[in-house]
C-alpha cells in the first residue's frame, strides 16, 4: 500500500498513542503504518547524502543488541529520554506532557537544527512525563536535510550500499519492493526490529529505523532456581528423524531434535530467546507467543514447564515448531524426508490418508493426529506455504 504524499504530512502531525500489553512486557497493537511502507515519495526525485564518513564511539558488531551512534554517540535500546537530553536533544513540551502506563507515541526532539523521529514509552507503573519515559525506537532518514547522523551495527549507514548491508547482516527477514523504494527489515522479535529503505535505483540507504520496544531488563533476580530441571538434563536429541510422523522427531534448522525441545537445547544450538528469559513459568503450566531468534528468522513458539516448581523460561521446552513462507523461513525435515519443499502428493504417500481436510477461500489445510499432538501442512495451490509440529504431552517420557 502507497500513501500520497499529502497524507504522508498529516499523518506525521498526528500524535500516535497506542496501548502495548503490559503483561507481555511488549506493545501489543501497532498503527497501520507501521506495517506498510512507510516511504511513499519517489526518491529518485532527491539525491541521497552519502554519510559513510567514519564515526566516533563504538558499538556491537551483534545487530540485536540494538546498539546505535546518533551523532557519534553511543546509545542501546531502550534507553530513558534523559541520556539524549544529557546531549543536548530537547522535546516540545517533554515536561508537561504525560503517558500513563503500557503507552507509547511518536515524538520529534530537536538537538539544535537537527531533528529525529523516536518512538518513546512508559514502562512504568505510574503517569510520567515523556522526559521520564525511554526511548524505544528511532528513525532518521536523508530526505531531511536537518536529520542526525546514525550508525549501526558494523557500520551501516545512510549512504550504505544494499550489497554492503547484505553483506554485514545477510538475508533479511523480510524484503520489499516497489518501482522507487526497496526495504529490508531484519527482526529478532514481535517489536524489536530494523527496517532499511534504499533508493531502488541507486540502491543506496536512505532511511534507518530501528525500535526494540522491550521492558528494560531489571537488575533484580528472581527467586525460581536457575539450575536445570532434571527433564531438561536426562534431554537427548534423537540420531535421525526416523520413519513414525508421531515420533514428533524433526530435523530443525540443521539440528535434530525430539519434541518437546528444551529451550537450553535450541539455545546450546544457536538460538536465541528473545522473551524475557527471567519470566517464571509455574509448575506444570505453559505459555504461548514465547520468542526465539535463529539468525534473522524468529520463531513464536509454546512452552510448556514439566517441572514440579515454578521455572524461568530458559529452563521450560518448545513444544510447537513451524516453517512458514511468511514467518519462520527455516527449513525443517519430518520423517521419511518430508519437509517444505515436499508435494502434498509425496505427504500423502509417506503418512496416508489425513486425519482431517479443511479449506478456506486460500487455503487447504491436511492435519496428522489430534489436538496437542499433530502435524498441520497448509498449502496454497498445491504448494506447502507452513509446516506446524505441536506436541504437548501431559507429562514427559
Amino acid at each position: 500500500m502507497k500513501f500520497s504524499k499529502k497524507l504522508l504530512l498529516v499523518l506525521s502531525l498526528i500524535v500516535l498513542v497506542l496501548s502495548f500489553a503490559a503483561c507481555k512486557k511488549k506493545v501489543a497493537t501497532k498503527p497501520v503504518a507501521a506495517t506498510t511502507p512507510k516511504q511513499t515519495e519517489s526518491v529518485t526525485s532527491k539525491k541521497t547524502e552519502d554519510t559513510t564518513n567514519p564515526v566516533s564511539g563504538s558499538i556491537s558488531d551483534n545487530l540485536y543488541k540494538y546498539e546505535v551512534l546518533i551523532n557519534g554517540i553511543k546509545y542501546s535500546l531502550p534507553t530513558s529520554f534523559s541520556t539524549f537530553g544529557k546531549n543536548k536533544w530537547v522535546g516540545t513540551d517533554f515536561d508537561k506532557s504525560t503517558l500513563e502506563p503500557n503507552q507509547y507515541k511518536l515524538e520529534y526532539p530537536k538537538n539544535g537544527e537537527q531533528t529525529m523521529m523516536i518512538q518513546i514509552a512508559n514502562f512504568g507503573m505510574d503517569v510520567s512525563p515523556v522526559s521520564k519515559c525511554d526511548v524505544g525506537g528511532i528513525k532518521i532518514d536523508s530526505l531531511n536535510k536537518n536529520q542526525a547522523t546514525i550508525s549501526i551495527a558494523k557500520g551501516i549507514t545512510i549512504g550504505s550500499t544494499y550489497a554492503q548491508v547484505i553483506a554485514a547482516y545477510g538475508k533479511a527477514t523480510d524484503e520489499y519492493k516497489s518501482d522507487t523504494i526497496t526495504k529490508l527489515t531484519y527482526k529478532s522479535g514481535t517489536y524489536s526490529n530494523y527496517e532499511i529503505s534504499f533508493d531502488t535505483n541507486m540502491k543506496k540507504v536512505y532511511s534507518i529505523e530501528l525500535e526494540n520496544l522491550v521492558q528494560p531488563e531489571k537488575t533484580t533476580s528472581t527467586s525460581a532456581d536457575t539450575n536445570l530441571p532434571v527433564a531438561v538434563k536426562n534431554y537427548k536429541a534423537p540420531s535421525s528423524v526416523g520413519t513414525d510422523l508421531f515420533s514428533f522427531q524433526v530435523k530443525y534448522g540443521g539440528n535434530l531434535y525430539k519434541l518437546p525441545i528444551p529451550i537450553a537445547e535450541l539455545v546450546k544450538n544457536g538460538w536465541v530467546l528473545q522473551s524475557d528469559n527471567s519470566k517464571v513459568i509455574a509448575a506444570k503450566s505453559s505459555a504461548v507467543g514465547v520468542e526465539l531468534r535463529k539468525d534473522n528468522q524468529v520463531l513464536r513458539t509454546q512452552i510448556q514447564n514439566y517441572s514440579d516448581k515454578g521455572e524461568p523460561l530458559k529452563n521450560c521446552f518448545a513444544t510447537y515448531v513451524e516453517y512458514y513462507n511468511n514467518g519462520a523461513v527455516i527449513h525443517l525435515e519430518l520423517p521419511k524426508g518430508i519437509s517444505e519443499k515436499s508435494t502434498m502428493a509425496q505427504v500423502t504417500a509417506a503418512y496416508g490418508k489425513p486425519t482431517e481436510t479443511e479449506k478456506s477461500s486460500t487455503f487447504t489445510y491436511y492435519t496428522y493426529g489430534k489436538i496437542f499432538e499433530q502435524v498441520v501442512f497448509m498449502t496454497k495451490g498445491g504448494k506447502i506455504e507452513k509446516i506446524e509440529v505441536q506436541y504437548s504431552p501431559k507429562t514427559l517420557d
